[in-house]
């Protein structure tokens, strides 16, 4: 099934949990997701604690070191298409604001391994009676909007990685136009 989709969302809170029923440090379970990743899939690792618990984030960091040797998880610079595949984005939101960049794996530009430390899935998740289950904090609903979108952008951004690298924005031929 890992191979009929375009990415893999794992949300962890004190450590990563099991990948399909397979514990960390399963070799063959780390080599499927390695050739998930290389045939052009990509992994987003969701920071449920928001940035405030240090065993995901060594988890996550261990798993990638076995999955892909050498590679090492950095920043996404801030000019990165991720950040702009469909809304232009200046920070990454989530539930909280710990951290002001996401870290990636990337393989010539593109992102193999995603990590999000902000917890996008708790500013987006819903309860039954369709309200959102947890405050965004510290920027209320402006943040959870910003989080919105970034989860829009990671999904294109999956889906289509870079078709929007060469294009330029509505919003910057419209300032131009202007000047003009």
């Amino acid at each position: 099934r890992l191979f009929a989709t375009p990415f893999l969302y794992v949300a962890g809170r004190g450590g990563l949990p099991e990948l399909g029923g397979a514990k960390l440090g399963n070799t063959e379970a780390e080599g499927a997701l390695r050739r998930f990743v290389d045939l052009g899939g990509m992994i987003v690792f969701d920071d449920a604690d928001g940035g405030t618990d240090v065993g995901f984030r060594r988890d996550v960091t261990a798993l990638v070191g076995r999955m892909l040797p050498g590679s090492t998880l950095a920043p996404v610079a801030a000019d990165h298409v991720l950040y702009r595949s469909f809304y232009i984005i200046d920070f990454p939101a989530g539930r909280t604001r710990a951290e002001d960049h996401v870290l990636g794996v990337q393989d010539e530009g593109r992102i193999k391994i995603l990590v999000l430390p902000n917890d996008l899935g708790g500013a987006l998740a819903r309860g039954e009676d369709g309200l959102y289950r947890w405050p965004c904090t510290p920027g209320g609903n402006v943040q959870r909007e910003w989080a919105i979108r970034l989860g829009i952008n990671i999904l294109l951004y999956a889906t289509c990685t870079d078709y929007k690298s060469d294009r330029a924005h509505v919003e910057t031929l419209l300032h131009n136009r202007r000047w003009k």
